[in-house]
């Protein structure tokens, strides 16, 4: 018992240190998976933050050497678009001196006229020929449609009829089977009975021997006196007479027994017979009905997946015009916002390049009276103080701006995590940008995986870094394994499958992906 008691005790112990084995494996084996998810994660983080700092500063670049070079820019474009509307009037000068020139030759000239209108009409014979073939086409095709139909109807009334002979045909040979049945009986019948009367007519030509010789017996005992052996034998005689009749009448009550029983049985068999006539016609009506039943059900079935299918796309293009939306109006908005910056810069350069002309006119002309009644006089220090406020005061709308861009980004990223989360609002958003019904963005080319035969994506990880990101060049990245729409999906210079989304920053591609994400 001793040993027993230690071999259970060890055996206790040996599976109790493996199951916490196992447990302290799966522990670590879960954490490990949780440190390389938040490695991940931090590498991610790491990744889009000097994606946003990269791209901050090419937008501050490119913003600065567009205000710089605004004015020039703005005065070449006024050039240009002067000669192109000096180009302009002169070819519709030319155009109009044509069209006129064409219009005098036509009315002076019968033949240009004749050839006109000769073309003019066989133009119209044209039209009216495709007319009359199209029209015949769709004749033709009604026909067609049409006769389809009636070989269709008349393989059905065919079908019909070759069942309604065939049930035709079956009643008759069961009739037929029934009557050759019932004829043979009555033959049987017929010989029964014609054998019955000639016993009868041999009976009676005994019986009425019999009756002959008893008569004569008796005539001969009238004068003779009957003697004890007559008259047993005689007892005999009727008796046996008795018999044979009592014998006769059960036959025949038998035979008529047996008779009705063939009938009753006949009787029965046609019933049921109809009777599972009936049956089988019920049955293959009920099936009939069934079948009907099943393909409106599988009809109704397709219907319903269509329309699934179908408001399934509907969703997702509402959720691509709703992204549209948003980051074309973000998009206005920042162009706006560009704008006003760009006419306060322009409105504070102009004053600065009249202050200097006035600066620089009044120093060429010295030998001007000043008034010194209409204003006191503007010294250097005035002029350098001035543009020192100027510049203080634009760094202060610079700041100013960043700051509200930076509060928009974080509200803006906000609602992108709150929607996320949050179903309710995200459908909030959702339904904010469909009442709009403005398309904002371009159709991206990753909706088109839902058009993929095989229904299979590869997901493709973000960039880490803005070498990788830029190395990539006019390499085509496919949103799907499927070669099938290899051609459509294949869109140049599409940098992480973004196509022209790829100049704008970042928190507002991550609406693109963010359906990915999950």
């Amino acid at each position: 018992m001793d040993e027993e008691k230690q071999l259970q005790y060890r055996h206790e112990f040996l599976v109790s240190s493996d199951r916490k084995s196992l447990f302290t494996q799966i522990k670590n084996l879960v954490a490990r998976a949780q440190d390389i998810a938040n490695k991940e994660l931090g590498e991610r983080r790491i990744a889009l933050q000097k994606l946003i700092e990269y791209e901050d500063k090419v937008y501050e670049e490119e913003f600065a050497s567009k205000v710089k070079s605004r004015i020039d820019e703005d005065i070449k474009e006024r050039k240009d678009a002067l000669l192109k509307i000096k180009e302009e009037s002169a070819k519709h000068e030319l155009e109009f001196l044509k069209s006129k020139r064409i219009q005098q030759y036509m009315n002076s000239c019968y033949e240009i006229r004749e050839a006109l209108r000769r073309q003019e009409m066989q133009n119209v014979k044209i039209c009216q020929l495709e007319q009359i073939v199209e029209k015949e086409r769709a004749i033709k095709r009604e026909r067609d449609l049409e006769k389809y139909w009636r070989n269709v109807q008349k393989a059905r009334l065919d079908r019909e009829d070759c069942r309604l002979r065939e049930e035709s045909c079956l009643k008759k040979a069961l009739a037929k089977n029934i009557t050759d049945t019932l004829n043979i009986q009555m033959e049987e019948r017929e010989e029964k009975r014609e054998e019955l009367r000639q016993e009868k007519l041999e009976e009676k030509r005994k019986l009425d021997a019999l009756l002959e010789e008893m008569r004569l017996e008796e005539f001969d005992e009238r004068l003779q006196g009957t003697p004890v052996k007559t008259l047993e034998y005689r007892k005999e005689l009727l008796n046996m007479i008795a018999e044979n009749k009592t014998r006769k009448e059960k036959e025949e009550r038998e035979a008529v027994e047996y008779q009705c029983k063939m009938i009753e049985e006949i009787q029965r068999l046609e019933a049921a017979d109809i009777l599972a006539a009936h049956e089988r016609k019920q049955a293959f009506f009920k099936a009939t009905i069934e079948y009907i039943a099943y393909v409106k059900r599988m009809k109704q079935l397709e219907e319903q997946q269509e329309r699934m299918y179908n408001d399934r796309i509907d969703d997702l293009s509402r959720v691509d015009t709703c992204t549209k939306s948003n980051i074309k109006r973000e998009r206005e908005r920042k162009a706006r916002v560009a704008e006003a910056c760009y006419a306060e810069l322009r409105k504070q350069i102009c004053e600065q390049y009249e202050r200097r002309l006035r600066d620089e006119a009044e120093h060429r002309e010295c030998k001007m009276i000043e008034n010194r009644f209409a204003h006191e006089e503007i010294t250097r220090e005035q002029i350098l103080e001035q543009r020192r406020k100027n510049r203080i005061a634009l760094d202060q709308q610079i700041a100013e701006l960043k700051r509200i861009r930076e509060d928009e980004e974080a509200k803006f990223s906000k609602d992108i995590k709150r929607a996320s989360n949050d179903p309710e609002f995200c459908a909030e958003l959702a339904e904010q940008y469909v009442k709009a019904g403005t398309d904002y963005l371009e159709p991206h080319p990753n909706w088109r995986i839902l058009a993929c035969p095989t229904k299979t994506y590869i997901a493709k990880s973000p960039a880490k870094d803005v070498t990788e990101l830029t190395g990539q060049g006019d390499k085509c990245i496919a949103p799907c394994g499927c070669e099938a729409r290899a051609k459509l999906n294949c869109i140049p210079k599409q940098l992480d499958g973004r196509g022209d989304q790829a100049k704008m920053p970042l928190y507002y591609r991550v609406v693109f992906f963010m359906p990915y994400s999950n």
